[in-house]
């Protein structure tokens, strides 16, 4: 009678267990999901954003009547682009680290 119990209780245990890792799993599909969507979201922002930066340097070319072909105002937005993203970045790590 024991053996039967034990062997009842083993298999409550399996099944308890398989159901923990069930809702473990469920619950990392729904957070990576998550994150892919506001990833997709996020490259839409920046690619309207990268039209508004590329039209703003093409009027302080124009209003400093700057010379030179679009190869090098191309590399100075990218270059500026960077450098804001990067302190963007840095500043909203820490601040996500916070507790």
């Amino acid at each position: 009678m024991r053996n039967a119990a034990k062997k009842i209780l083993d298999k409550t245990s399996v099944d308890n267990r398989l159901i923990g890792a069930s809702k473990r799993l469920k619950e990392e599909v729904r957070k990576n999901m998550a994150t892919a969507i506001l990833a997709a979201f996020a490259f839409m922002i920046a690619l309207v954003w990268r039209d508004v930066v590329q039209q703003g340097v093409n009027k302080l070319v124009e209003y400093l009547h700057l010379q030179g072909d679009g190869y090098t105002f191309t590399v100075i937005t990218a270059v500026v682009t960077t450098v804001i993203c990067v302190f963007g970045m840095v500043y909203f790590s820490r601040w996500s680290e916070k507790k």
